[in-house]
């Protein structure tokens, strides 16, 4: 008797909520602090008042681990784009609006919106069909499997 085969497939919507969720928290990751490694100069002693607000400033909650290991998997999906299908993609991840776009790229919005689900559509197909097979193969990252 054969088993059922259960057909994992991705939408659209689901590659947009997973790039978003990729670029909000790249967002909430915390910044890094780079510290210069031998300065003769002085510390500069703060005003009060700016280190008062630097410790009440608000900071987003770090994400969760989860959280970002499914960035990584998503910024995965960018690497065999182009550089003009990644900067449209990243850009709608982080919210900036079809007006906005146009007038940086030069190209209308409806022309943008038909690219973003191009794409989008590209990537949902790669990822249902690597899905088929165990990927990545014996835990290695194989971009050859995700590019085919």
């Amino acid at each position: 008797m054969t088993s059922p085969r259960f057909e994992l497939t991705w939408s659209i919507d689901q590659v947009a909520d997973q790039l978003e969720e990729a670029a909000d928290t790249l967002r909430r990751l915390p910044k890094v602090d780079w510290k210069a490694r031998l300065t003769y100069w002085p510390e500069v002693l703060r005003d009060a008042a700016v280190a008062l607000e630097e410790k009440t400033s608000r900071r987003p909650a770090a994400p969760s681990p989860a959280a970002i290991d499914r960035m990584d998997e998503a910024l995965v999906w960018l690497l065999p784009l182009t550089l003009e299908q990644r900067r449209l993609l990243w850009a709608r991840a982080c919210g900036i609006s079809w007006r906005q776009l146009a007038g940086m790229d030069g190209r209308s919005h409806v022309t943008l919106r038909k690219r973003w689900k191009e794409i989008l559509e590209a990537i949902a197909q790669r990822l249902s069909h690597a899905q088929a097979r165990p990927w990545p193969p014996c835990g290695r990252l194989n971009l050859k499997a995700f590019r085919a």
